[in-house]
């Protein structure tokens, strides 16, 4: 059955804030067209999927997106405006065509959402900063828990930053510090840090921080085989905790 989705129009919003905590699986009847012109911050929190289409946000500067099932093709328009972006989304955007974010320079991504590290990166030529971190922080301290963990935490997921037929300009020319937080020390883990060091001479700080439960002899393992890695990067600080 077809639908109107709920549009709401807010010509002088600046914030906002949109968190669904409800248990309940909402139905195909639902969705929402959110016009904001002005908005610079925008956080988008839910457990479970709604039809979000975001429209007429040329000055937003922050999105966080947090959603356990989503159709990428409508956070496109956010994606290409936004200057710092975190994402924790399971949906790959391999299916739509998600233009050239021009203006983003600060990524952070869940590590529930590799899958979008490569296709992210293709299309970042100025990203400065690259933060990978599993999402088990409070973001909204009085939500309830399934909010405030990663959708899919036990998912392994891959990046395959060495299926790319060429280097990121990104890497190439702006990347500067990519961190860690959480690391596992996953084969799929260890190949983006690898990939990142190999092909990243602007970078100046490779940040990781394991899990707090990783053994002193299984975090100096890890350190080991990441310290080996040719660096394309003479002035790259590796720094392991």
């Amino acid at each position: 059955m077809d639908y109107a989705p709920l549009t709401n129009s807010f010509r002088s919003l600046k914030r906002l804030t949109v968190i669904d905590g409800s248990s309940q699986v909402p139905g195909d009847d639902v969705g929402f067209v959110i016009k904001a012109p002005s908005l610079k911050s925008l956080t988008i929190a839910n457990k479970f999927s709604c039809c979000y289409s975001l429209v007429s946000m040329p000055y937003l500067v922050k999105a966080y997106i947090k959603l356990q099932h989503g159709d990428s093709k409508n956070f496109k328009g956010l994606l290409n405006s936004a200057k710092h972006v975190s994402l924790c989304l399971q949906p790959p955007m391999d299916s739509c065509p998600i233009g050239i974010f021009n203006q983003l320079v600060s990524l952070n991504l869940c590590t529930c959402s590799l899958d979008w590290c490569r296709l992210i990166l293709r299309h970042a030529p100025k990203l400065r900063v690259l933060r990978f971190e599993l999402k088990e922080v409070r973001l909204f301290p009085k939500q309830n828990p399934p909010l405030q963990r990663c959708c899919i935490s036990s998912v392994d997921v891959q990046a395959q930053l060495e299926q790319l037929s060429s280097v990121p300009q990104c890497l190439i020319s702006s990347l500067e510090t990519v961190e860690w937080i959480g690391y596992k020390g996953t084969q799929a883990e260890k190949k983006v840090v690898m990939y990142l060091l190999e092909n990243s001479p602007q970078l100046k700080t490779m940040a990781i921080r394991s899990l707090k439960s990783t053994k002193d002899s299984e975090k100096l393992k890890m350190l080991q085989e990441l310290s080996s890695t040719q660096r394309s990067s003479t002035k790259c600080r590796l720094s392991f905790t």
